[in-house]
């Protein structure tokens, strides 16, 4: 089984919480899948993965790689005995839900699941957070910063740097592989079905790029003035769990827009399955939470 990465293009379909490193893709909580890598290999590289990715954004001394391999491994052994059963048990209801026709409030439904899970991570770790930015000095968080830059220039090239049309489609192809990966092929019925629903949707790109660098000029500003403040690991848990607080009432209403359009389109590909299909769908799901179970009660390394 490959690994694929699933990744909306110019967050034509961005969710409400699309300021977050972590955009959910808004199909069959593809999100929660470790991004569709085979997941017995990805949870068990995944505390070197972390390392590697807090790391280069930050060249960390002695202690603090200690403190971040401290970090990791804890909360690791939160995720797998507290969350991991819970995964489990919830790919099973789900696989229980896709199997009779869907409907877009079924996927809104678990759309929200996806945030309630989400959350309950960002809380568990938000005080490690905190934790370790209270260790940096004043030239770590200047070149923190300095990358975040570099990656916000990168993401504009990359996203606002094409025409619409081919934003479009790049979106479109990557959302059909998303559904490759659970159900197998589609048709070509199906695949005009997902082109049709997409067609409807707003082009966020520009409003998007501008509501992350509005979120990290407020993680910039409560970061340089950690020093002595009280309430600092309260004022970040409340601005990861609420990114949404930059945004314009007219962004707001065009992300629920494009957030129902892929509701919707979610909901007919699903319910318009060809019996092998399914089977490819239900043999997904439920390996996936065996996954899950085997994980779950497997000695940490």
């Amino acid at each position: 089984m490959p690994c694929i990465r699933i990744r909306p293009d110019a967050r034509l379909v961005a969710g409400s919480r699309g300021s977050r490193n972590q955009t959910l893709v808004l199909m069959l909580l593809a999100s929660l899948l470790l991004t569709g890598c085979v997941v017995r290999i990805a949870y068990g590289q995944l505390e070197w993965l972390t390392r590697w990715s807090v790391e280069s954004y930050l060249d960390l001394s002695n202690s603090q790689e200690h403190l971040v391999r401290e970090i990791i491994g804890r909360n690791l052994a939160w995720h797998r005995a507290t969350e991991l059963p819970q995964y489990a048990a919830y790919l099973r209801e789900l696989r229980a839900g896709v199997a009779a026709p869907v409907s877009a409030e079924f996927i809104a439904q678990q759309y929200a699941t996806t945030l309630v899970i989400w959350d309950r991570t960002l809380q568990q770790i938000a005080p490690d957070i905190a934790r370790l930015l209270m260790t940096l000095d004043d030239e770590q968080v200047s070149e923190f910063f300095d990358e975040i830059e570099e990656r916000n220039a990168e993401l504009a090239e990359e996203y606002s740097g094409q025409a619409p049309e081919i934003r479009r489609k790049k979106q479109d192809r990557s959302i059909i592989r998303a559904f490759r990966w659970f159900v197998g092929p589609l048709s070509p019925a199906q695949e005009v079905v997902v082109k049709a629903h997409t067609a409807g949707m707003h082009d966020l790109t520009e409003q998007w790029l501008q509501r992350r660098k509005a979120w990290q000029s407020a993680f910039r500003e409560l970061l340089e003035a950690r020093s002595g403040n009280a309430a600092f690991e309260r004022q970040l848990t409340e601005l990861l769990l609420d990114p949404n607080q930059f945004d314009s009432a007219e962004y707001r209403r065009l992300v629920a827009a494009n957030r129902e359009i892929a509701f919707a389109m979610s909901a007919d590909v699903l319910s318009s399955l060809s019996p092998k299909q399914r089977k490819h769908l239900d043999e997904r799901l439920s390996g996936l939470a065996r996954d899950f179970d085997e994980l779950a009660m497997a000695p940490a390394r």
